[in-house]
């Protein structure tokens, strides 16, 4: 036999119809996956009073976004990792004399190769 792995919906609690709904708040349930059916669950609602909702201006067309749960635990173990292909760029600290020296020398022979 084989087992099919289950999408989990979100699961909402029967309330009771709030005084004021607001489309914040409505926004927020699709985004979080609870559709039409969740929302009318949640908030008491008849299901004539969800498609009204939902031909408000800012619903209209709006459907639940699709929550997907991996089967299996990700975790990134790369944390302190250090990729060797990155460069750095050196910090004042590590900038010695030398570097700067160094720097200043090529400047100048840059400045003097335009002198007349």
């Amino acid at each position: 036999m084989i087992e099919a792995r289950t999408a989990d919906e979100p699961k909402t609690e029967t309330g009771q119809t709030p005084e004021r709904i607001t489309t914040t708040m409505i926004l927020n349930d699709l985004e979080n996956g609870i559709g039409r059916d969740g929302i009318k669950t949640k908030y008491g609602l008849e299901t004539w009073e969800v498609t009204q909702m939902f031909q408000h201006p800012t619903l209209k067309g709006k459907k639940a976004k699709k929550v997907r749960k991996l089967s299996f635990e990700f975790v990134d173990d790369t944390e302190n990792a250090v990729d060797p292909n990155q460069t750095s760029i050196p910090t004042d600290e590590e900038l010695t004399e030398d570097h700067i020296d160094s720097f200043d020398e090529v400047e100048t022979e840059d400045k003097n190769e335009f002198e007349y």
